[in-house]
């Protein structure tokens, strides 16, 4: 099955913030980006949540016989332990926290990789406050993906945010200037052992960018999050991927038997480092 998958700065400075954690390059950078968390609902409401739940689903031509991919996912938003089923495939996966394994896991992406894709698509507002996120300056564009002129802003790492995350990771984000709601993002990928599942060559350590363009933003207990998406390509010109995100709970139930490793269960040893 062939898998879709879905800039450093030389001198930033440390601005007092919502989590007083990430560094921006500017006080507009800093205050474009609480603008766009007060826009998808607020920081202090977010980091309320105990536990966050949905269903997310992606069609791709590229997905093979299948051409759907579909998982429930619940996270305690706490420790940012999950748990994901993958109905169509049979398949299992858990992050503990310190590890994550699978059983049956019939993916194609790494399940240390795979554990937190959606998570960021969902909650990538939020995570711009992150203890190792670096935002960039910021600049005003019109651009062919949205109707209204949006704020450009990269967002990088200065270390792996999680596993299966890599420090080369970033995003373009594309802030709405009228709405401050997140409209998309540009996207790379640096995690290593995706890049092998992907057959790039040696000599590239990133995959993408790809650009996601949030079609449709709801509402949940307050907070807005992407519940329609598609993935083209920077210029538009090639579709790779549509994305529906629904079913979403707040505060729902977190099965903590399923941080009981089963003894056939596989745990994922891979590193950033490429085979």
């Amino acid at each position: 099955m062939k898998t879709l998958i879905l800039v450093l700065f030389t001198c930033v400075f440390t601005i007092g913030n919502i989590s007083g954690q990430s560094k921006y390059a500017s006080q507009e950078t800093k205050a474009v980006i609480e603008k766009m968390i007060d826009a998808h609902g607020g920081y202090d409401e977010w980091k309320k949540m105990k536990t966050l739940s949905f269903t997310n689903s992606m069609y791709s031509e590229s997905l093979g016989f299948v051409r759907f991919w579909v998982a429930d996912q619940t996270i305690d938003m706490q420790t940012r332990r999950s748990y994901q089923d993958w109905p169509l495939f049979g398949s299992q996966m858990t992050h503990d926290g310190k590890e994550v394994w699978a059983t049956n896991w019939r993916i194609g992406n790494p399940p240390n990789h795979q554990h937190s894709v959606y998570f960021y698509y969902v909650n990538l507002p939020w995570l711009t406050q992150d203890a190792s996120v670096v935002l960039g300056e910021v600049t005003k564009q019109k651009h062919p993906a949205f109707a209204n002129e949006v704020y450009t802003v990269q967002m990088s790492f200065t270390e792996s945010p999680t596993i299966g995350k890599s420090a080369k990771d970033t995003f373009t984000l594309f802030i709405d200037a009228e709405t401050y709601l997140l409209n998309g993002y540009e996207y790379t990928v640096g995690y290593g052992p995706l890049l092998d599942v992907l057959k790039l060559p040696k000599t590239k350590d990133l995959f993408g960018p790809m650009l996601r363009i949030n079609t449709y933003t709801g509402e949940v207990n307050g907070l807005k999050f992407p519940m329609l998406m598609t993935t083209k390509s920077p210029d538009l010109t090639q579709q790779y991927g549509d994305h529906a995100i629904y079913n979403y709970t707040i505060n729902g139930e977190f099965d903590e038997k399923r941080m009981e490793k089963p003894e056939h269960a596989v745990v994922d040893i891979s590193t950033d480092t490429r085979l």
